[in-house]
């Protein structure tokens, strides 16, 4: 199982508020593939899967802010 971080999203950006999650626990995931959608104080972004596998848990719920690098969620890795 491994570790989804919040990826930098720029040099004055050191959070972002989760809006929507575009996959729920147990889908299967491809590298890639858009997981959730993250806002800021500017811009809503897309993060994409590092990794293929299933999605074993939602750290960061929609509503919650997450630090940059923070663990998101994990994924069950193939």
């Amino acid at each position: 199982m491994v570790d989804v971080l919040l990826p930098p999203l720029g040099d004055s950006v050191d959070k972002a508020l989760v809006t929507t999650w575009l996959k729920q626990v147990g889908d299967k995931v491809e590298k890639d593939e858009p997981l959730l959608e993250v806002t800021t104080d500017k811009v809503t972004i897309e993060v994409p899967s590092e990794h293929t596998g299933v999605l074993k848990e939602i750290v960061v719920p929609i509503g919650e802010h997450a630090a940059k690098d923070a663990v998101i969620c994990r994924i069950e890795i193939e």
